[in-house]
């Protein structure tokens, strides 16, 4: 590795990323500061961050393009939830790779990302260690009254998905079987792991008709759990309506999907048809809010009971 300063790698390959984007996101004073400088008109800030570390949220082996492209989408995901526009991104990454090549591929990913999601990168930070570990701060503009919460859904609400579940814990095991020659298909489900839509389009259009929202990042059952927890309130979710493949289990409870779960008043659900045809996707509707403090699962006339809810680090 010739090239060991850090600043000397930070300038050479990961210096004005996305910066095409830093008029059109309020950028006054891009990367090179201890810190960037942004303005905003009459919107309010979103701010989250996000980890992507090895073996846990990727591949150890995993082509470094994509762990960047993967790690900016899933952090971007959030801003979406919350009904906001996305507006640049901070990156932290910590490497144990010495090789410049993997730097490269790696800055190729968030400039791939930049490009698709027309985003800057405004700054971040650039560290050796054992393991690879990726965060992604996000910031994102929406004003107070349209931002979407976990904590507002309301007794009677229609439980929507933004689309099918289980495709990521497909495409992860695609990844790791290293098959070639893949189906159409099996292709699908390898992109939905590496790659995840951030949908911050519908995020943008549901926070017109939404009472609450969240993504999908560790399972459902969890994630809708985490809505009726703050709402004070239950669900009922027909496993009969709600699109997926794999086994249930894993398409409830694994995550990783980043779909949108949203719960929308039944006065406002003919809008729904409105979002379908203006984004050209489906929006499927899968349960109610109901009274009771837990999540009850339907299967015809009867209920299925669920040890595991959602994905969990520490169990």
């Amino acid at each position: 590795m010739k090239e060991s300063d850090e600043f000397s790698i930070l300038q050479k390959y990961f210096k004005n990323l996305g910066s095409q984007f830093l008029d059109s996101s309020g950028i006054l004073i891009g990367p090179g500061d201890d810190a960037g400088l942004f303005k905003t008109s009459n919107e309010d800030l979103i701010f989250s961050t996000d980890v992507s570390h090895s073996d846990i949220h990727f591949p150890k082996k995993l082509d470094p393009e994509l762990i960047a492209y993967r790690a900016c989408s899933v952090a971007a995901s959030d801003i979406a939830a919350c009904g906001g526009a996305l507006k640049w991104l901070s990156i932290s990454l910590v490497t144990p790779s010495k090789e410049l090549s993997w730097l490269a591929k790696f800055a190729k990913g968030i400039k791939l990302f930049t490009k698709d999601y027309r985003v800057p990168v405004l700054g971040g930070d650039l560290s050796r260690g054992k393991e690879c570990s990726v965060s992604v701060g996000v910031c994102g503009e929406v004003k107070k009254k349209y931002f979407l919460s976990r904590s507002g859904a309301k007794l009677g609400d229609s439980i929507y998905v933004s689309g099918f579940l289980g495709f990521s814990r497909i495409g992860l095991e695609i990844v790791k079987s290293k098959k070639n020659n893949l189906s159409a298909k099996e292709k699908r489900y390898k992109k939905k792991y590496l790659k995840p839509k951030v949908n911050l389009s519908l995020g943008q259009e549901l926070r017109k008709i939404a009472n609450s929202c969240i993504d999908i990042s560790d399972g459902l059952i969890g994630d809708l759990g985490h809505i009726c927890e703050q709402s004070k309130v239950g669900a009922e979710i027909d496993i009969e309506l709600i699109p997926y493949e794999g086994t249930y289990k894993n398409a409830l409870t694994w995550g990783d999907d980043y779909e949108l779960c949203f719960t929308v008043p039944k006065s406002k659900e003919k809008k729904i048809k409105i979002i379908e045809d203006k984004l050209k996707m489906k929006l499927y509707k899968i349960g109610e809010i109901i009274k009771i403090n837990n999540i009850r699962i339907k299967k015809g006339d009867s209920h299925l009971k669920m040890s595991q809810k959602s994905y969990n680090h520490f169990k």
